[in-house]
């Protein structure tokens, strides 16, 4: 397993991924299926991809996709990395692969000089919320409802990377 930026000519491969990822875990993102079946193609080839400030990591086995989780400014606190997209193909899962992700995110925020870092997660996802606190993340006490429309919720953890700390 390698963890590694995705390229940008890759983009077919990593919307295939968040297509599966949608699919199979519908709750676990702000966004739907369907609405980002109905994005264009100039949209995914730009889609984290295309950015400056931000980070599209994936875990890759074989020659295939398994993980993928982006890294960027956190909407309405560009202080703080926002962590996206965190997900992990259900036969990848329980081998630490998620773990390597955020593990490498963390880096890049760190080097890119965030001193805090911050992602969402279902609070109804227990495994994860467990996964993000024994990495060092702690509940921020911010609620929020997944998407408009949804009743599901959504906490904010967050962890210190400053190295003085």
């Amino acid at each position: 397993m390698r963890i590694r930026p995705v390229r940008s000519d890759q983009w077919r491969e990593l919307r295939a991924l968040r297509f599966r990822a949608l699919a199979d875990d519908p709750d676990a993102f702000g966004s739907t299926l369907a609405a980002e079946m109905a994005e264009p193609e100039e949209a995914w080839r730009l889609w984290w991809l295309g950015r400056a400030d931000g980070i599209a990591l994936v875990a890759e086995e074989d020659g295939r996709f398994v993980a993928m989780g982006f890294g960027g400014p956190a909407p309405g606190h560009p202080e703080v990395a926002g962590f996206f997209g965190m997900w992990v193909a259900p036969d990848a899962r329980r081998r630490g692969i998620g773990t390597a992700l955020i593990e490498r995110l963390v880096e890049w925020a760190r080097s890119t000089g965030y001193r805090q870092v911050g992602l969402g997660v279902t609070t109804t996802n227990l495994t994860a919320v467990e996964v993000y606190a024994g990495l060092g993340f702690v509940d921020s006490g911010a609620r929020m409802a997944l998407r408009e429309g949804s009743e599901l919720t959504i906490q904010i953890m967050t962890m210190s990377v400053d190295p003085a700390e």
